[in-house]
């Protein structure tokens, strides 16, 4: 019976204070700056310069382009076919492009000294 009261004092302990638990390690890791490991539209990537990323298209994207990174903010081009589609965020900020075949979402989630973590994250339509 002690252990549950404990546990529930914890975590009531934790929600008051504003902290949790530690994030997940794999939160942790360090992103890559391999483009090609983002083609699912599924990556974390460290970029420092303007830089195309080639898309395997399943959420209707064919490549998306970081065009500029300023202090404050990173700009984008997503190709989708021979159309072309622009956003501009920053640290925290989110952009969405999204075709009749699915969503491609980008995630600012660090931007300092010239150069920019981003999250992509696609999905089909439907899924």
């Amino acid at each position: 019976m002690r252990r549950p009261i404990a546990a529930a004092a914890l975590l009531t302990a934790l929600v008051l204070t504003g902290t949790g638990p530690p994030a997940p390690a794999a939160a942790q890791q360090p992103p890559g700056t391999d483009v090609a490991a983002c083609r699912d539209g599924s990556c974390t990537l460290r970029v420092t310069g303007p830089v195309e990323i080639p898309l395997d298209g399943r959420a209707g994207q064919s490549a998306v382009s970081v065009t500029g990174i300023g202090t404050h903010a990173v700009a984008f081009l997503v190709s989708e076919g021979d159309r072309r589609s622009y956003g501009v965020t920053g640290t925290g900020g989110t952009v969405r492009f999204t075709t009749p075949d699915g969503t491609l979402t980008i995630r600012v989630l660090e931007l300092a000294d010239g150069a920019a973590t981003i999250e992509l994250s696609s999905s089909a339509s439907g899924a």
